[in-house]
């Protein structure tokens, strides 16, 4: 979201004057009619998972969460919009750039990684329940689930609102830039904390996708009376097509 606004600004303003109105307008125009429909969308997923019978799931649960959180996540977007707005003084552009921009990221991530546990639960669902299985399924297990990813979410994004400035604009006077400028210290964290948001996603998408494998290879096994593994090959070529999601994400 960060890249994409800065690319707009940028774009923006190495065009011609006589042009400078036309793109700004295409650019808001496109980008709140995509959020108009993400709004909605969330807006209508949150009317459905609120009902009692959804929530009360692990699955639902999550799913409501996360359609909350994406929905806020857009709304956040749309105010980053008013950053293009040329009589922006320096207060309201700080308050966007500070605040605004970092809930866009963190939110993004929340959604991310909320994402790739209700694939993880969904998961789940498919084996017979056990002691283990049912403590990950339970729901007061997954509200504190839920609760601790968000908390940790945002401890991982301290060092970048921090981080974050409002600079005077160097080719326009009178304009704000905003930036995120990291001691070398705090780049390195930074950069281990990308790594952790690409990779643990990546891995629960995986992790999820075999786990569903499995569970479908040890009935069909034993309903059509093969080995095992045999079995799991034959599932990982038919349902290979799983394993491109995540790998496409990463």
């Amino acid at each position: 979201m960060s890249c994409l606004a800065s690319s707009m600004k940028t774009d923006i303003r190495t065009t011609g004057i006589d042009q400078q109105n036309i793109m700004t307008f295409a650019y808001v125009f496109c980008v709140t009619l995509m959020v108009t429909f993400g709004i909605i969308s969330n807006v209508i997923s949150i009317d459905t998972f609120r009902q009692t019978s959804i929530r009360s799931t692990t699955v639902g649960v999550y799913l409501l969460i996360y359609s909350c959180c994406s929905l806020f996540g857009l709304i956040m977007l749309v105010c980053r919009l008013f950053q293009l707005i040329d009589s922006l003084t320096y207060l309201p552009f700080f308050f966007i750039c500070n605040v605004i921009s970092g809930l866009a990221s963190i939110f993004t991530r929340i959604c991310l990684w909320l994402n790739r546990f209700t694939a993880f639960q969904r998961s789940l669902l498919s084996f017979e329940p056990n002691y283990i299985i049912n403590k990950f399924r339970s729901r007061s297990i997954v509200l504190k689930q839920i609760f601790c990813i968000i908390i940790l979410i945002f401890l991982m994004h301290i060092h970048e609102l921090i981080c974050r400035v409002t600079l005077s604009d160097p080719v326009a006077p009178g304009k704000f830039v905003c930036q995120i400028k990291y001691p070398n210290a705090l780049l390195i964290l930074n950069q281990i904390f990308s790594i952790l948001h690409i990779f643990i996603p990546f891995f629960l998408h995986l992790l999820s996708t075999c786990l569903i494998l499995t569970s479908i290879s040890r009935r069909r096994a034993l309903l059509h009376r093969t080995t095992y593994w045999k079995q799991w090959m034959k599932e990982f070529h038919t349902h290979s097509h799983l394993f491109v999601a995540p790998i496409i994400a990463m």
